[in-house]
């Protein structure tokens, strides 16, 4: 049986504890172990399955004679400690991720699928290399009739990727062992993470997800920085306007402010740009997330768990009893955790949150159907944010000479957004529950710009073009 969450963590914990004295040291490389040229015998394979260690021996022409033994949190450690004076003559102990020693000991069973282990875990690295250097969000590995394919999310496209090698079935097991799924299970989805290191230094949490389609499997890897987010509304591209209507309703830290949009348009990135200008000592500032994206020092960040009974619902009441200042909530998905989050709003405290639909104006649409009502959207809610992003046009001119954008005439993305502050007489029509039309009528008397428009200026600005516009903000 496999341990629990939870004792897997105190075995965590021991191990770590350990460490100093007895000398483990971390394993560096997260994709692989080093290499062996000895396989080992059924005994002492069966004793690496059992107690879920593994081991490389020096190599004879080594003046290093010390064997690397292998362990990690799910190891039997207490075992094992039995074993090594009796084992090996001298030996240094490394810590390293689970996955890393069940592949290894599948390799040594010689598997046919790991006959070229070395082969797949080069492919591996490439993609993940090449994802960070393009700065891709997400990478596609799929199943087509009789071939397979890999492309890249850059700039909100995705793109064919070239490999060096032809790829197989080997890599999609290679991702799900790193991934901690079932490798057997080709019929169901599946959902794991692993980290990953670039040669750069730059830090990731790959979250993976399988399928299966008609012509085999396809993965999906999302990469999310691990390193503390340093980006600003600014750097983001927040026009001056936008930057000045949010920063007036953080002013005042209560009500909700709700950032709209469909998967992909940035929702989750923008909000964690206003949480950047939250930041503070004095403040005490709490999330859920699914899953945490980006880490922010200074802030408790909690990530749903759904075997752990952690929602955004369970953790927005247990956050209430924390004395917070700020609460962030990833996304608002059910009733409950809409109904909370407007009732945190409406004690004294600013709630910052997502709501997958179009405009602003159907957001209000979307958190009655929530089941929030009329008097709670009025008393709870302090401003709403539309947004889209569009690629950006690079200032080079398509110059296929530039560095920036070498020669695309692309250069990122920035944001399209709209913004609607919940005045005195929107917060009345809200009460009154009027139709969204008039809400609709007297937002524009009050000058409000919606996405299409403000992006119509940037065009004007040749930040965009007319073309991406049109096809991200079709003209209604």
């Amino acid at each position: 049986m496999e341990p629990s969450s939870k004792e897997t963590q105190v075995k965590t914990d021991e191990i770590w504890h350990l460490s100093q004295w007895l000398g483990i040291s971390t394993w560096r490389n997260l994709l692989e172990l080093p290499k062996t040229v000895r396989t080992h015998n059924p005994e002492i394979l069966n004793l690496e399955r059992s107690l879920r260690f593994t081991f490389v021996l020096p190599n004879p022409d080594s003046a290093d004679r010390l064997t690397q033994v292998f362990v990690s949190e799910k190891t039997d450690f207490m075992s094992l400690c039995q074993f090594l004076p009796f084992l090996f003559e001298k030996h240094r102990l490394f810590i390293c991720a689970d996955s890393l020693i069940q592949q290894r000991i599948l390799a040594l069973s010689q598997d046919d699928i790991f006959k070229d282990d070395s082969q797949v875990t080069k492919t591996l690295s490439f993609l993940l290399e090449k994802a960070a250097q393009d700065n891709a969000s997400d990478i596609h590995v799929e199943s087509l009739a009789g071939t397979k394919q890999v492309r890249m999310r850059i700039n909100g496209k995705l793109k064919q990727i070239s490999l060096p090698d032809a790829i197989d079935d080997r890599l999609f097991t290679k991702i799900k062992l790193h991934s901690r799924m079932n490798i057997a299970q080709k019929r169901a989805p599946q959902d794991g993470h692993f980290p990953f290191i670039s040669i750069h230094g730059k830090k990731y949490d790959l979250r993976v997800s399988t399928v299966p389609g008609i012509n085999g499997e396809k993965i999906v890897l999302r990469l999310l920085p691990a390193t503390s987010v340093q980006f600003s509304m600014t750097e983001m591209g927040f026009s001056d306007y936008h930057i000045s209507v949010i920063r007036q309703c953080l002013h005042v830290k209560t009500g909700m402010i709700l950032i709209t949009g469909p998967t992909g348009s940035g929702k989750t990135t923008s909000l964690y740009a206003i949480l950047k200008e939250l930041q503070s000592e004095s403040l005490n500032i709490l999330t859920i997330e699914d899953p945490v994206e980006y880490r922010l020092n200074g802030i408790t960040q909690v990530e749903v768990n759904n075997l752990a009974g952690i929602s955004f619902s369970s953790a927005l009441r247990s956050f209430l009893r924390q004395d917070p200042d700020v609460l962030l909530v990833g996304e608002i998905r059910d009733t409950e955790t809409a109904q909370i989050a407007a009732r945190a709003a409406q004690t004294g405290h600013l709630v910052l949150s997502t709501l997958h639909c179009n405009n602003v104006f159907e957001a209000i649409h979307r958190l009655k159907n929530l089941g929030v009502k009329g008097d709670d959207i009025a008393t709870s809610l302090k401003l709403l944010v539309s947004q889209r992003l569009v690629p950006r046009t690079c200032t080079c001119g398509n110059n296929p000479d530039c560095q920036t954008c070498g020669g695309k005439g692309i250069s990122g993305r920035i944001p399209i957004l709209e913004t609607l502050p919940i005045s005195a007489v929107i917060k009345k029509k809200l009460s009154y529950e009027d139709s969204i039309s008039d809400i609709e009528k007297v937002s524009f008397a009050e000058g409000f710009v919606p996405m299409r428009e403000f992006g119509q200026k940037l065009v004007m600005k040749r930040m965009i073009s007319a073309s991406e516009l049109d096809s991200i903000l079709p003209d209604d």
